[in-house]
């Protein structure tokens, strides 16, 4: 299919481009929530979901090792990271089989019903002590549930949200550096594949402008967010992303979205 490419459609792919890097700026998640349906409102949804490959790529690079101590972020989680390129591996390898319609629906369910006690006197907390056990816990989850439907973030912002020592700027570097884990692999198998091609790729490059503006800007709305609401705000992001699995669910075989 031909690409529709006036003044017109370029100005409103960089817009979205700006407002998802703007989201991802300030929460260091969300973006392809909101990017990839403004951008499908002008393009074939499958053309904005491979647009997003190089953007997401630099974005969680940058904001990964934009940080005080990178480093530590490293040492800390590396166990999780490990896990979800190995779960990401068995995803895509041996689970394939699996009826991706009835994991959505589930793991759609259980991520809000888990974002609604988070958010409520009953939250759950993971001790120090089970930090390491329960990021390859849920990073791996991440890795398989990704691996066949390219919704990786989910299960590592619960793991994430649930520890008690991460502030809003750990928080966004820790995700990032996880999500490469993800999606660096994902655009590997997207250029493998040939589904991004030489014009995609051109798109996909130079919309890492119009979203590093909104990643740059976002990042010094940060500053300005309180703690408790910015934990507010990445617990609505994992309710629409709950709510987004189920409703892809209903909506089986369309086009997949990466989260990040």
């Amino acid at each position: 299919m031909s690409l529709e490419l006036s003044p017109w459609v370029l100005a409103w792919c960089a817009t979205a481009m700006a407002c998802g890097g703007l989201i991802k700026g300030v929460l260091g998640v969300g973006t392809p929530l909101l990017t990839v349906p403004m951008i499908a409102l002008v393009l074939p949804v499958h053309h904005a979901v491979v647009i997003m490959a190089i953007p997401v790529v630099v974005a969680n690079l940058w904001q990964a090792f934009d940080a005080e101590r990178p480093v530590e972020t490293t040492k800390r989680f590396w166990p999780a990271f490990v896990a979800l390129l190995v779960g990401t591996w068995i995803g895509v390898r041996i689970l394939s089989g699996i009826d991706e319609q009835a994991l959505l629906i589930v793991v759609g369910v259980l991520v809000i019903c888990f974002t609604l006690i988070q958010g409520s006197p009953f939250k759950i907390t993971i001790p120090p002590r089970l930090e390491k056990p329960a990021g390859a816990a849920f990073c791996g989850s991440a890795g398989l549930i990704g691996g066949l439907s390219s919704m990786f973030g989910p299960m590592m912002i619960l793991y994430l949200v649930s520890l008690p020592s991460l502030d809003k700027n750990r928080f966004v570097n820790t995700i990032s550096f996880l999500y490469v884990g993800a999606v660096v692999p994902w655009t590997v198998m997207l250029v493998a594949v040939g589904v991004l091609d030489a014009r995609l790729a051109l798109m996909s490059g130079l919309s890492v402008i119009p979203l590093f503006v909104g990643l740059v800007l976002g990042r010094a709305i940060r500053k300005h967010v309180e703690e408790t609401v910015f934990y507010r705000l990445v617990l609505g992001v994992l309710i629409l992303s709950g709510a987004s699995m189920i409703w892809r669910a209903w909506q089986h075989g369309a086009t997949a979205t990466i989260g990040g």
